[in-house]
């Protein structure tokens, strides 16, 4: 039987966009970064209280 191929890394490609999240119930405006080919989140941080 053949071993199964090694799959290579690969480098993040980053993408950032914001998104409206909630934190305890206030919604608030996320600044999101995540690679653009597995989609893995990367960083997220708050960055300001959005308008209810």
């Amino acid at each position: 039987m053949k071993a199964p191929a090694k799959k290579k890394g690969h480098t993040h490609r980053q993408v950032t966009v914001r998104v409206l999240g909630q934190q305890g119930g206030v919604p608030y405006e996320v600044e999101r970064t995540f690679c653009g080919e597995c989609h893995e989140i990367l960083s997220e941080r708050p960055l300001r209280r959005a308008a209810a």
